[in-house]
């Protein structure tokens, strides 16, 4: 294997017993832009194989992670394997809740994405859709106040998605952690202060 950009973050994460290089985007995410404190409820999206879960055991979250994929056990985080297209995505989510004694995440996370084609402008429109199904379970489980991040190629329809759901936030930023490839499109668009409902706030990039 080659020593390049990508391959720095591989070693890493084997050094540091991560089980993903995917876990330094998130550790980016919350030094830089502060989404997650110590303790709190967090739902995660598209979880497997579990860097990203590992990180939030770190910092002492309450984890419920969904992934249509498995993921090996990490010691106090449920798991449920869940597509959350379908219809009833949501309500799975919110019985877990309840069984876990959780009546409203702080953060909502997503890391998901569909099997990549190569096509630019088909993987776009694909992590459109499910940044929407993500979102719309974010309505449904977040509470006042918290944050919503989501993955996304980044495209023609990001700007109308951001237009779209930042009517229920105060805020959003968009960012490219260093540990993303340098040739794709990926971003995360993090959404602060949940208002659940809308507001005339303008969202500010």
């Amino acid at each position: 294997m080659s020593s390049d950009h990508r391959d720095q973050y591989y070693w890493r994460a084997k050094r540091d017993q991560f089980r993903s290089r995917a876990a330094y985007k998130l550790e980016f995410l919350i030094e830089r832009y502060g989404i997650i404190k110590d303790g709190q409820a967090v739902l995660e999206i598209g979880s497997s194989p579990g860097g990203w879960t590992q990180v939030l055991v770190d910092h002492g979250c309450r984890v419920v992670a969904v992934d249509i994929q498995p993921m090996d056990e990490i010691p106090g985080v449920i798991f449920l394997k869940l597509n959350i297209l379908r219809e009833d995505a949501a309500e799975r989510i919110r019985e877990e809740m309840a069984r876990s004694l959780v009546q409203r995440f702080d953060v909502v996370l997503s890391d998901a994405m569909a099997k990549t084609s190569g096509i630019r402008s088909s993987d776009h429109a694909a992590s459109v859709m499910i940044g929407n199904a993500v979102m719309k379970i974010a309505m449904d489980t977040l509470r006042r106040g918290g944050v919503a991040v989501v993955k996304q190629f980044q495209g023609d329809m990001t700007g109308d998605f951001i237009k779209n759901w930042g009517h229920y936030f105060r805020d959003h930023r968009i960012t490219k952690p260093p540990a993303s490839r340098k040739e794709s499109s990926e971003v995360y668009i993090i959404f602060y202060g949940f208002s659940g409902k809308e507001t005339d706030n303008s969202v500010q990039g």
